[in-house]
C-alpha cells in the first residue's frame, strides 16, 4: 500500500492533520471557556461590592445585622448563579447563602481574593469553590473593613447555565461544529497545498529513478551527456540528481577505460605471445639442428649455433623477469625504501653500464648536468632502474651514428631527469598512451620490439609509488625526450628530511 514514497508523504500528512486537528479543537475548547470565563467575571466583578450595599453594610458594620440573613437569602433567590460566603481573615467560611447549600470545604484560599482586589487584575482568576472541592468558580470578592469584627470578606461564586450538563453539551456541540467547519477547511487547503508540494517534490524524483533505471537497463552506455542536467546550485533533488550524473560520466569513463585497457591487454598479450614464441622457436630450432646434425657440422658451426641460442634464451629470460617485475610494482610487493643521495653519481654508472652497447651501435652517448646539484630522496634501486629502461628504450629507437643525452636540471626544489634521443620521435597517436599498460606504439609494432613496450609502465609506476611525475614528449630537435622529477634535499618536505628530523 505504501510503496511509493508520495503515498507514504501523504499518509504522514494526514496523520499529522488528524493530530493537528485534535490540537485545534483542545485548543479550541479551552480557549472558549477561558473566554467566557473573562467576560463572565468582568460583567460580575464588582457584584459582591453591590451585594454587601444591599445587604446594608457600611464602613461601621452592617445597619441591622438581623436583616442580613434575609438581605442575603433574598438576593440569591432572585439570582441563583451566585453562591455567597462571608469570610473571616483567613478564609474560613462564617456563613453562606443559601444555607441550605451544603459545604465540601469550609474554608477559601485567600491568594486569588487578594488578586482580584489590586487595581489591576489579570482575569479570569479561579477561586476555591466551597460548594465543590474538585473545581474552581469565576468569582467576585469584596473586603468588609474593620479590624474589630470577624467579617472580613464577601465571597461570591459565579455560577451560569454552562456549569449544568445541558449546557456543557450544547457548548461542546457548537465548539465541535464551529471546529469541524474550520478544520474541514483547513485539512482540504493544508492537503491541497501539500499535494500540490509533493507533486514538484516526487515528479523530479521519479524523473530520475527513471533515468537510472534506464541508465541500467541500457548497460550503463546511455548518453546522458545529450540530456539536460539539472543546476548544480538548486534544491537538494537538484543535488542528488548532479551527483548521479556526475557518478554515471564516471562510470561510463571507466567502463571506457577498462574496455580500452582490456583491448590493450588482449593486445599485449598476442604481442608477449609472439615475442615469447619467437625466441623459444628460435631456440628449438638450433637445438634441433645441433641434435639431429651434430657429426656433419663443424665446430665452428656449433659453437655459432650455440651462441644463438644462448642469446635467444637470455631475451627470452629478459622479457619473462621484466613482466615479473611489473607484476610485483602492480601487486605493490615492492616498497618504496627512501634514501638520500646523489642522482648525477647514479647517472654516471647507468651510463656506464650502457656504454658499450652504445658503441656497438656507433651511438653517442652523453650525461650533462648542473653545477651543485642537491641529494635527493628516493629509492635508489627502483630510481635506477627507471633510468636504465629509459636508456635502453632511447638506444632502442636512435639510429646508427645517432645520439642519447641524459641531462639533470633543478627546477623549483626538484631534480628533473631527462632522457633525449635523436630518434623519430613519439606519432602524435601513440603520445597520449605512451605510459599505458599493455600498450604498443607502432613504431615498437612495426619493429618487433623484445620488450613490448613494457619498460616505459615500468618507469610510470616507479614514479607513481614515489608521488612524483614523468612526461614524454618530442625534443625540439628532433627525436624523444622522456624526463621525470624526484625530491630534493632542498624543499625540505620529502620523506628523508622527515626522518632526519626525527632523529
Amino acid at each position: 500500500m505504501f510503496n511509493t514514497i508520495f503515498r507514504k508523504l501523504v499518509a504522514i500528512l494526514l496523520l499529522f492533520g488528524l493530530l493537528m486537528s485534535l490540537i485545534f479543537v483542545m485548543i479550541m475548547r479551552y480557549s472558549h471557556a477561558v473566554y467566557h470565563q473573562d467576560i463572565q467575571q468582568r460583567f460580575h466583578v464588582g457584584i459582591a461590592t453591590r451585594f454587601a450595599e444591599l445587604a446594608g453594610w457600611t464602613p461601621s458594620g452592617w445597619i441591622d445585622p438581623n436583616a442580613v440573613t434575609a438581605a442575603f437569602a433574598h438576593l440569591v433567590t432572585a439570582n441563583p448563579q451566585f453562591h455567597v460566603y462571608i469570610l473571616d481573615r483567613d478564609g474560613l467560611v462564617l456563613s453562606h447563602y443559601p444555607d441550605q447549600l451544603s459545604l465540601a470545604s469550609n474554608r477559601v484560599s485567600l491568594q486569588p481574593i487578594k488578586q482580584i482586589l489590586q487595581s489591576k487584575p489579570h482575569l479570569p482568576i479561579l477561586g476555591d469553590d466551597p460548594a465543590n472541592s474538585h473545581r474552581q468558580q469565576i468569582f467576585s470578592a469584596a473586603q468588609l473593613q474593620g479590624n474589630t469584627r470577624p467579617e472580613q470578606y464577601l465571597y461570591v461564586t459565579i455560577h451560569n447555565e454552562e456549569d449544568d450538563e445541558s449546557a456543557q453539551g450544547l457548548r461542546l456541540a457548537y465548539i465541535t461544529r464551529e471546529a469541524a467547519w474550520l478544520i474541514g477547511a483547513s485539512v482540504i487547503l493544508a492537503l491541497a497545498g501539500g499535494l500540490l508540494s509533493l507533486h514538484f517534490v516526487v515528479r523530479p524524483l521519479e524523473q530520475l529513478a527513471s533515468t537510472m533505471d534506464g541508465f541500467r537497463k541500457n548497460n550503463f552506455r546511455d548518453g546522458l551527456t545529450d540530456r539536460k542536467k539539472p543546476a548544480a546550485s538548486g534544491d537538494e533533488i537538484d543535488a542528488i540528481s548532479v551527483a548521479f550524473y556526475r557518478m554515471a560520466e564516471q562510470i561510463q569513463t571507466q567502463m571506457r577505460e577498462t574496455a580500452r585497457a582490456d583491448s590493450s591487454r588482449r593486445e599485449f598479450i598476442a604481442n608477449a605471445s609472439h615475442d615469447l614464441r619467437t625466441p623459444l622457436a628460435s631456440i628449438q630450432g638450433y637445438l634441433d639442428t645441433l641434435s639431429l646434425k651434430n657429426e656433419t657440422l663443424t665446430q665452428q658451426e656449433r659453437q655459432q649455433y650455440l651462441q644463438i641460442a644462448l642469446t635467444q634464451a637470455k631475451s627470452l629470460s629478459h622479457l619473462v623477469s621484466t613482466l615479473v617485475y611489473l607484476g610485483k610494482l602492480d601487486s605493490g610487493q615492492i616498497e618504496v625504501q627512501h634514501e638520500m643521495f646523489r642522482i648525477d653519481e647514479v647517472v654516471h654508472d647507468v651510463v656506464q653500464k650502457f656504454a658499450l652497447q652504445a658503441q656497438k651501435k656507433n651511438i653517442r652517448l652523453v650525461a650533462r648536468a648542473h653545477d651543485r646539484l642537491p641529494f635527493v630522496c628516493a629509492d635508489l634501486g627502483l630510481i635506477e632502474r627507471a633510468l636504465s629502461n629509459l636508456i635502453d628504450n632511447a638506444l632502442g629507437h636512435t639510429p646508427v651514428g645517432g645520439s642519447v643525452q641524459v641531462c639533470l636540471q633543478n627546477i623549483d626544489k626538484k631534480v628533473w631527469v631527462s632522457v633525449i634521443d635523436s630518434g623519430s620521435g613519439i606519432s602524435a597517436s601513440d603520445l597520449p598512451h605512451i605510459f599505458e599498460r599493455f600498450y604498443r606504439g607502432s613504431s615498437a609494432r612495426e619493429e618487433a620490439v623484445v620488450h613490448a613496450g613494457i619498460g616505459l609502465s615500468i618507469v610510470n609506476r616507479i614514479i607513481d609509488l614515489h608521488g612524483e611525475s614523468v612526461e614524454a614528449t618530442n625534443a625540439p630537435g628532433g627525436g624523444a625526450l622522456f624526463r621525470f622529477s624526484l625530491p630534493s634535499m632542498d624543499s625540505g618536505k620529502t620523506p628523508c628530511a622527515r626522518e632526519q628530523f626525527l632523529a
